[in-house]
């Protein structure tokens, strides 16, 4: 395994970590609020990930998971804004620790992924 496989392995273990500390937390004292950060994170992160991309490819097509991933991780990000903004909210929390959730899996199965096909770069 190269430097670079084990030094992207690591952060996103750490990531993975990271989503699974934060969910613990939030599970275990419910007031805290810090999943929202970590949902508000995860949305921009991805959202400015694909517009970059966007902008480097030449040929443009969208496609319908595309889209349907795209507006989902919009919706996550607009309801951490209004958690952030309005406060705690009970149904709000629900969705914002089901969602962090969906986030971990998709990480974890990133990971696997990554470590079947042995990526060695994300960009």
């Amino acid at each position: 395994m190269s430097t670079s496989d084990k030094q992207l392995s690591v952060v996103v273990a750490l990531v993975a970590l990271l989503h699974a500390a934060i969910l613990i937390m939030e599970l275990v004292s419910s007031g805290l609020g810090v999943v929202a950060y970590l949902n508000l994170t995860a949305s921009v992160s991805l959202l400015l990930y694909w517009a970059q991309k966007q902008i480097r490819i030449q040929q443009r097509l969208l496609e319908l998971r595309e889209v349907v991933v795209l507006a989902f991780e919009t919706a996550v990000a607009g309801c951490s804004v209004y958690t952030l903004i309005e406060g705690p909210v009970k149904w709000l929390w629900v969705t914002h620790v089901v969602i962090s959730g969906v986030h971990f899996l998709a990480v974890l199965a990133f990971f696997i992924f990554m470590l079947t096909f042995r990526m060695k770069r994300l960009f």
